[in-house]
Formats: structure tokens, C-alpha cells, sequence
């Protein structure tokens, strides 16, 4: 079943249910706003951190539970070369691009309705993104949908087609936390990941590929996101900001991992058809105020933002993340939730 009511003027928030679990998400910015998933007492957890108000929800700067792109994570030096041309972007993480700039996706209004098929009911968010806003070459057409099915997964799909080549690299910012409420260092985490991106001082990746053996990014074994983050350079304010490499490759899905509370039983499991994991443990989320007038601390939640390579348009080595006129951009991306 999909609900939708209207929020403010032109501003609507969809409601869907399979009568185990519900998602909510509005137009603006294509935000999850609630994600309410079965708990092991019987009940119901909001896994999704947020605001309580319209108002809060569009002065949030850390981009919470919305769509981001037209390239998400970071450009280095805030411009690439692209057929002989440079692209100038916004600086708006010291010398770099994040997640589209000042002009971000998450604030941009889209054309939402709700959708049923075989795989589960949903809503479809459409927009097109007009040539040079935040910087970026060529008229994108991008639609987003998310669908619940009947066995409680939440299927998350971006598509996008151009009439000019440009870089394109769209995901969700999901902050979870499947307690609802403190931290998550004491989730346990999971990855299908072999490798790490890694990055220098600016978050920037260097092209280099690490083997996670032996390193704080091992997660191949399941662990507690806290039992290492103390190692975690000071630079990156002492948690995890880093893009792992799945063994996805844009076609078929494959597993990325799994995390698991034992305070409320929930386990999420995660799918996907892009190269790159971003887990980013919401370092910087101190003095926020979320939902019910929480004010949240560092590690209070974590982002899994599958996504391609972050800073690809400097990095041939890299998979390509150029789109051309005639073809056709999809992601993604499932989690999965039972209890355990």
C-alpha cells in the first residue's frame, strides 16, 4: 500500500507498507525520511536518522537519508577535463567537490508517483538535471526509485541518460542505525571486500587499491565497527570515511556485506551492482539535533553509499564513469532485513 500526503505546497511525503515493515520518502531530494523494520521484541525500530519537521528536514547540511550526485563523494581540485574541456565545480569541502556542491540533489524538488509491480510497490521520483548546474555538462534525465517487496527488502534503482557525455555517480546517504537511537559502535559489521580505496589527506583517493588483510578495514570476518575505529588516522576525525571495492562490476548483484544489532535482533544485508562501498560512520555528526529532539554524537550513525569509484574523472585506472549520449545509467542497490 502507498500513502501520500502532502507536506507543504508542492512538497509530498509517500508512505509505503507491506504490512511487516514501511518506508516513507518525499519528493524533496528523494529523502527516506522513516524506515520502521520488525525488531525482536515484537515492535517496530525506525532505523533511518533524521528530523521530526518539514522545516529541519530542508536546513540539514550532512545530506541525511537523500539522494546525492550528479557525482557523489568527492572531485578532487573541484574540476576534471572532459573532452579537452575544463569543468569548474564547487568548492565546498576545502579544495574539492562534495557530493555535487553547494546546489545539492538533496534539496532539488522531483516528480514523484507511486509505482506497484511484480517485485513490490514503491514511489519513482523523476528529474531532469539541466546542462551546467553544479558545473557538470549535459541535459540528465535520472529516476529514482524505491520499492518494498513482500519479503521485506528495500530495492533502491537510479537510472539516468544524457544527450552530452558527463560523469555521473548517484547513491543514497542513508544514515542507519538499527537501534534506533545512541551509537553504533557496538553494530556488528560484515563486508564482502578484499580491498579499500586508498585515500591522502583530503579524503581524495590516490588510485592506489590496498589489500584489507591485517588492517583496520578488514571486515571480511564479522566485527564490532567500534573494535578498530581507535586506529583510524586523526585526519579522518577518527572513524571510517572509505570506499571499499565489492565484487559487484554494473551488471548482476552481488552480496557486499551484512550488519547486525543485538539490541534490537535486526540484520541488515546488503546487495549491489557497483564497484564501490562508501562506509562512512558519521563522523561529523556532533551537535546535530535528529528525531525527537536527540542530539547526536559522533558514530551515531553509518552510511553505506554504494556507489562507483569516488574521484574516477582523475583516475583512468579506475572504472569509467563517464556517460555517453544513447546509453543507459543503472544502479542497484538492495538491504535485505530479517532478525537473528
Amino acid at each position: 500500500m502507498v500513502k501520500k500526503t502532502e507536506l507543504a505546497k508542492d512538497i509530498f511525503l509517500y508512505t509505503v507498507t507491506n504490512g511487516h515493515m514501511s518506508f516513507s520518502a518525499m519528493n524533496l531530494g528523494c529523502t527516506l525520511t522513516n524506515l520502521l523494520v520488525p525488531n525482536k521484541n515484537g515492535g517496530l525500530t525506525d532505523i533511518l536518522l533524521g528530523y521530526d519537521t518539514l522545516a529541519e528536514w530542508r536546513a540539514g547540511t550532512e545530506a541525511h537519508n537523500a539522494i546525492v550526485g550528479r557525482v557523489a563523494n568527492r572531485i578532487g581540485g573541484a574540476q576534471f577535463v572532459l573532452d579537452g574541456k575544463t569543468y569548474a565545480l564547487n568548492k565546498n569541502d576545502g579544495e574539492n567537490c562534495l557530493h555535487g556542491g553547494f546546489n545539492r540533489f538533496e534539496k532539488m524538488l522531483w516528480q514523484g508517483e507511486p509505482i506497484s509491480s511484480a517485485e513490490g510497490e514503491g514511489v519513482r521520483f523523476i528529474r531532469t538535471s539541466a546542462a551546467e548546474e553544479q558545473g557538470f555538462p549535459g541535459n540528465v534525465q535520472i529516476t529514482i526509485t524505491y520499492r518494498l517487496t513482500a519479503q521485506n527488502k528495500l530495492l533502491l534503482e537510479y537510472t539516468a541518460t544524457t544527450d552530452a557525455p558527463t560523469p555521473i555517480n548517484l547513491t543514497n546517504h542513508a544514515y542507519f542505525n538499527l537501534n534506533g537511537a545512541g551509537n553504533v559502535l557496538g553494530h556488528h559489521l560484515q563486508l564482502d571486500c578484499d580491498e579499500v580505496l586508498e585515500i591522502d589527506d583530503n579524503l581524495i583517493p590516490t588510485g592506489s587499491i590496498l589489500p584489507v588483510v591485517g588492517t583496520a578495514f578488514d571486515f571480511r570476518t564479522e566485527k564490532l565497527i567500534g573494535r578498530d575505529i581507535i586506529q583510524m588516522d586523526a585526519r579522518i576525525g577518527g572513524g571510517y570515511d572509505h570506499c571499499f571495492v565489492t565484487h559487484a562490476n554494473e551488471t548482476e548483484m552481488v552480496r557486499a556485506g551484512k550488519v547486525r544489532s543485538d539490541q534490537t535482533g535486526i540484520c541488515m544485508e546488503i546487495s549491489t551492482n557497483q564497484r564501490g562501498l562508501q562506509v562512512y560512520t558519521g563522523n561529523y555528526l556532533s551537535g546535530i539535533q535528529g528525531k525527537g529532539g536527540m542530539i547526536h554524537q559522533k558514530y551515531d550513525g553509518v552510511c553505506f553509499e554504494t556507489q562507483r569509484f569516488p574521484d574516477a574523472v582523475h583516475h583512468a585506472e579506475f572504472p569509467n564513469c563517464i556517460l555517453q549520449p544513447g546509453e543507459t545509467y543503472h544502479a542497484k542497490t538492495m538491504f535485505s532485513f530479517t532478525l537473528h
